[in-house]
């Protein structure tokens, strides 16, 4: 039996000196990590018509929220996609169509109002799209 390991036992230096060059190793032949991609968002929300200055006021807090945040929540990068529903129910699928087919968002924000929301929730339900919405609607809550 070796010096060094005597009835199961090890030697103090023996495990420090192959801990620490397997640590050494273990940094030195770590894989590249990729870079995670950003979180994509998309806002949808009034800019026009009759609504807009909530909608405005929405993606303003929204942007000065991320601005504070270096657009970094948890680690990872925001991408913020703002599409304007300008209130209108048929408007607002158009743009959550194009928020996750041509965008490629990861989650919606919005919309802002209920009927726009009553409007898209199939669509992003069979899409599997996280949704948070403004709007309350009793059919939504």
């Amino acid at each position: 039996m070796p010096k060094n390991v005597r009835a199961g036992k090890i030697n103090r230096r023996k495990f420090l000196a192959t801990t620490g060059a397997a640590a050494g190793i273990a940094t030195v032949a770590r894989p590249v990590v990729a870079q995670q991609q950003p979180v994509k968002v998309g806002l949808m929300t009034v800019k026009t018509g009759g609504l807009a200055a909530g909608g405005v006021h929405l993606e303003e807090g929204i942007t000065c929220f991320l601005k504070d945040k270096n657009s970094t929540l948890a680690g990872r990068k925001i991408e913020l996609v703002v599409a304007d529903t300008a209130g209108i129910p048929a408007t607002a699928k158009a743009k959550a169509i194009e928020l996750v087919e041509r965008d490629k968002v990861d989650l919606i924000m919005g919309p802002l109002a209920a009927f726009e929301w009553l409007a898209i929730k199939d669509y992003l339900g069979e899409h599997k799209v996280p949704t948070m919405g403004f709007g309350g609607a009793e059919d939504l809550t």
